[in-house]
Formats: C-alpha cells, structure tokens, sequence
C-alpha cells in the first residue's frame, strides 16, 4: 500500500437495500484524512445522494464495478459481498461490511483464501459507552432522518429510551 490509501465503495446489489456504506460528508472528513475515496456511478441513488455530492465532497465516482473492487486497498459496503465479488478483490486488501461469519463459511473461507482481512460489523461489540456508535444505530440514522418530522420525534422518543435502561 502506498502513501494513500485507496477505499473502494461499491454499490449494494441487493434490490431492497436502501443504506449506502458512506456518505458525502463521511467522504469529506476521510479525504481531508488523506483517503483516496472511489465510489460507484449511482451508490447513493437510493439513499438520496447524488454522484455530483459525492465528487463535490472528494470521491471519484467509477463506472467500471470490477476496476473499483480490485483497486480498492479498503472496501467498504453495507452487506456481505458474492464469491464473484470475493475473486475481484485485491490481495490483502481489508473489506468491512456485515458478513454473518457464523452462517456463511464459504464466504469466509474464500476470502481467507484470497488473503483478504475482513471485518464483520456485527461482531463489533457494543458497549454502554460506545451504545451510539453501533453499527445499527450508525446504518440506520441516515435513513431514519428522511422521515420527515414525525419519524425525528421517534428517533428521539426510542433513543431516550435507550439510554434510560443503561
């Protein structure tokens, strides 16, 4: 790995998946870190970002789905990737997403094979302290926040919820 670090972000290829893996601003505060951030054409569509908020914040948006993928020194996405997915990765790159390890062995075992570090959001432990932090909440919020007003005071109704049990 070079100077900078290339993060790859392909988009979901599941048809109901609303949730993108990075945002603009997130693409903002990673760039100004010295990330080098390519995204694919069309990765916020669904999550109501556009390519032009994602080039504005500092990603380069790639038509090209396999050249992102084995370019990608990190790749970050929302949910776990296909074995065809797995064979376009770069050798020892780290990819981060839910990846279900307990369930999908295959899946584990290829990349192993590839030589590819993964990290399992799930697996992540939340404590008390780390509670907002979560990789639930950080997924969710995004998505929750377009409900308009009435799904904000729910936002707020469940999280005090939330942190009165702790």
């Amino acid at each position: 790995m070079g100077l900078f670090m290339q993060i790859a972000v392909p988009s979901e290829t599941h048809g109901l998946e609303k949730r993108v893996a990075l945002i603009p601003d997130s693409v903002k505060k990673l760039t100004k870190a010295g990330f080098d951030i390519q995204v694919e054409k069309g990765l916020g569509d669904h999550a109501g970002f556009q390519d032009a908020q994602y080039e504005e914040a500092g990603a380069k948006v790639v038509e090209d789905r396999a050249a992102l993928m084995a370019a990608g020194d990190i790749v970050l996405r929302v949910r776990k990737p296909t074995l065809e997915d797995i064979d376009g990765l770069k050798k020892g790159c780290i990819h981060i997403s839910y990846l279900d390890p307990y369930n999908e062995h295959e899946l584990v075992d290829a990349m192993a094979a590839k030589g590819v570090s993964a990290i399992s959001m799930e697996m992540i432990p939340r404590t008390t302290r780390a509670q907002k932090n979560g990789c639930a909440e950080f997924t969710g919020k995004p998505r929750g926040l377009r409900h308009g007003h009435a799904g904000r005071s729910e936002e707020r109704r469940v999280g005090k919820e939330c942190r009165s049990r702790w």
